[in-house]
């Protein structure tokens, strides 16, 4: 054998034992075998997904998704690959037999890109509405993912973390599960919740609110869970929740291809079936649809799976639900992608916002079955946050064309999404979920305004507070008149009584040589700033903390009691109060 054949010989070798982890297809049912020759190629795919939208690459597009796994199958278990990876065959005659045959070997490297395009997914279902093959790409993906991380390829590096802190803590925020209702007792002490939500095991409920991940230790997002509670309240409902019993759904496990969602959806489905409930709701479509869809391959379901939206919906048809208080205002609607093309849930959202007085709907172009998805799911938003967020943004822009003043959806993982596309446009419309409006309409107010108002009337009370104590009790109020100009000049002759006594204040001082340490505490005495730090701070001590005084902000000594430059810093300082808790209001609504 010749130098140059045995050298042919062992990189054809190497090229084999780079090829070991082999994928194992014994869980592909035969729809999803049969999908990858039913492929036409057509590209409808590329015309409709959002992702190909935002980074134009051939290689993450379903049809050369579906063209490259059918390339590694064929590769490792074809009737030519089988033959290739025969023992019996020498290196020479293998590399013989590859020329002749033009056999290529899938390495692990191309299995990687792979692996990358194929989590370069939000799972949106885009491509399975419009593909004319009627091929279940949703599935079939999530079933591929399955496969590489059996085999060891998957999912990426940054989605392992949220893997993880669903296996560790049952939630992927990292956070115990006894934290899950730690925001109820704080939302009832600020007054944005009615009461404090019942648990299921004690109140014995025939509908179980199941919260989800994200509405439960999300601050941006709680407010969709504090809705839902306030509107079961004013329907009366006979409801529960789980408290710090409940759990994630595994969706996250799912969308990853983690073998392990079956585990935590038999120990959920252990624990809904022992309730004794009729129906289950949540708010959150991902949940929702994990819940519906994927859990009864599991095991069967002993009561009703419902989105609350749509149990919204029941009751409306039923008469119990009845709007008395107008919104007027014009919003647009967001389909989420499980709400709407997994489950087909599009008209109760609709249904129930047409129902509100006052509230005007406008649909956008791309809407129900072919809303654009915002890229929070799937894992998208984890693995390729860039590409999340040219998708949002993208929508945004779409909401925006419609001349509403709010966008409305009914996921908390949307309105997540939906929002960093807000926040990066610097768009004027205000993200709502579908219960803020049927809370407000309901209550007739919006309880994260009014809870604003209240800190803000918090600190204006104890401004003027402060302001009273530092008056001295031997000068007079200004006189007050119904003429502007007696008023002007009655502020004037105090103001310059004022100077006059600083005046006479600080001659006093430079004669008798006051002392440093005496100078010192009459600063702090003149000084209002640290007063109304401590007032403030123990009048907002149950309030959020954004809309505390600053306690770090810099005092300025004053040379006197000069009532009117003190009022006017303490109307700045209001102002500033006020400002903050109205921006604090805005971020708990969003």
């Amino acid at each position: 054998m010749t130098e140059e054949s045995k050298n042919t010989g062992r990189s054809a070798q190497t090229e084999l034992s780079e090829q070991a982890r082999e994928l194992p297809l014994g869980s592909l049912n035969m729809r999803q075998i049969i999908a990858l020759d039913a492929c036409t190629r057509c590209g409808e795919c590329l015309t409709w997904c959002p992702v190909y939208d935002q980074d134009a690459r051939e290689s993450i597009v379903p049809r050369r998704k579906v063209i490259d796994f059918l390339n590694i199958v064929t590769s490792q278990h074809g009737l030519l690959g089988r033959i290739m990876k025969s023992k019996k065959l020498s290196p020479m005659l293998r590399q013989w037999l590859g020329r002749i045959l033009r056999y290529r070997e899938i390495g692990s490297v191309e299995i990687e890109d792979f692996v990358k395009n194929l989590y370069e997914c939000s799972t949106c279902g885009q491509c399975e509405v419009v593909c004319p093959a009627h091929i279940e790409t949703v599935s079939l993906w999530e079933e591929l993912r399955r496969l590489m991380v059996e085999a060891g390829y998957g999912p990426l590096e940054v989605q392992k973390a949220l893997v993880k802190s669903v296996k560790s803590f049952d939630n992927p925020w990292q956070q115990p599960r006894s934290g899950r209702t730690k925001w109820a007792r704080r939302a009832v002490k600020d007054g944005l919740l009615r009461a404090m939500p019942r648990e299921i095991r004690q109140s014995g409920g025939k509908v179980l609110l199941f919260f989800g991940c994200t509405a439960a230790y999300d601050v941006n997002v709680k407010q969709v869970a504090i809705n839902a509670i306030n509107i079961l309240e004013a329907l009366d409902i006979d409801y529960g929740i789980l408290g710090s019993e409940e759990k994630c759904c595994a969706s996250v496990l799912l969308r990853m291809g983690d073998p392990e969602h079956k585990r935590v959806f038999q120990e959920n489905i252990d624990i809904f079936n022992s309730l004794g409930i009729e129906t289950l709701i949540s708010s959150c479509s991902g949940c929702f649809k994990t819940i519906l869809q994927d859990y009864p391959k599991v095991a069967p379901l002993n009561f009703e799976v419902l989105h609350t939206v749509e149990f919204l919906a029941r009751l409306l048809k039923k008469g119990r639900l009845r709007f008395s208080h107008r919104l007027e205002r014009t919003v647009t609607y967001h389909d989420p992608c499980h709400l709407g093309r997994a489950t087909g849930g599009f008209d109760g959202p609709r249904m129930v916002m047409e129902a509100i007085p006052g509230l005007k709907l406008v649909e956008m172009p791309r809407n129900r079955e072919y809303s654009r998805c915002c890229g929070a799911g799937g894992g998208l938003k984890a693995g390729y946050p860039d590409i999340q967020n040219k998708m949002a943004q993208r929508r945004i822009r779409e909401a925006e064309e419609t001349g509403a003043t709010q966008l409305v959806s009914c996921c908390p993982f949307c309105f997540q999404g939906l929002n960093i596309g807000i926040t990066a446009l610097g768009s004027p419309l205000a993200m709502k979920d579908v219960s803020s409006l049927v809370a407000e309409s309901l209550l007739g107010y919006d309880v994260f305004q009014r809870a604003a108002e209240g800190v803000a009337a918090k600190v204006r009370e104890k401004e003027e507070d402060i302001l009273q104590s530092q008056r001295p009790s031997n000068v007079p109020e200004p006189a007050q008149t119904g003429n502007p100009d007696d008023q002007k000049a009655a502020r004037q002759a105090e103001r310059e009584r004022k100077r006059s006594e600083r005046r006479s204040a600080r001659h006093a001082a430079t004669s008798e040589g006051a002392a440093e340490g005496t100078a010192e505490t009459t600063k702090t005495e003149a000084n209002p700033q640290a007063a109304v730090t401590a007032a403030s701070e123990q009048s907002l001590a149950d309030t959020p903390e954004p809309a505390g005084v600053d306690a770090n902000a810099s005092a300025e000594p004053a040379d006197g009691p000069d009532l009117e430059k003190e009022k006017r810093r303490a109307e700045k300082r209001a102002a500033r109060e006020k400002e903050k808790a109205e921006r604090r209001a805005a971020r708990e609504k969003n």
